[in-house]
């Protein structure tokens, strides 16, 4: 894939992320921070999702997440959080875990239409 078709990708990525934080959650960026509760489900999740991506099990990772979908709006957080994360990785790195950066703008897509936010194309 030539360069301008990747920086095209990570923008595209980058601006769902935007768009799911400024106008689901009211915020200027997504974050995902754990508070008091550290034993919630997507908390468990969270950690779960760390330590596969230091791993470098990113697709064991999504997995999991896509495993443990629900339509709380802490689950959509965490997901943008997930798919920012691995948008901030080089292809290099996500060529070791055998992930592509596609397949990071199909799974954002995915996780943005079953929480029923429907996106043209």
């Amino acid at each position: 894939m030539v360069q301008h078709e990747k920086d095209y990708i990570m923008r595209q990525i980058q601006m769902l992320v935007q768009f799911v934080a400024r106008f689901i959650f009211r915020e200027a960026q997504n974050s995902y921070e754990i508070h008091t509760e550290q034993t919630s489900e997507t908390g468990k999740l969270h950690t779960q999702l760390k330590d596969l991506m230091l791993a470098n099990n990113i697709c064991a990772a999504e997995d999991a997440l896509h495993e443990n979908f629900n339509e709380s709006k802490d689950y959509l957080r965490l997901a943008m959080w997930f798919y920012s994360e691995l948008n901030t990785m080089t292809d290099e790195e996500l060529e070791a875990s055998e992930f592509s950066r596609e397949e990071v703008y199909d799974g954002l897509r995915d996780v943005l239409s079953r929480s029923g936010i429907s996106l043209p194309g």
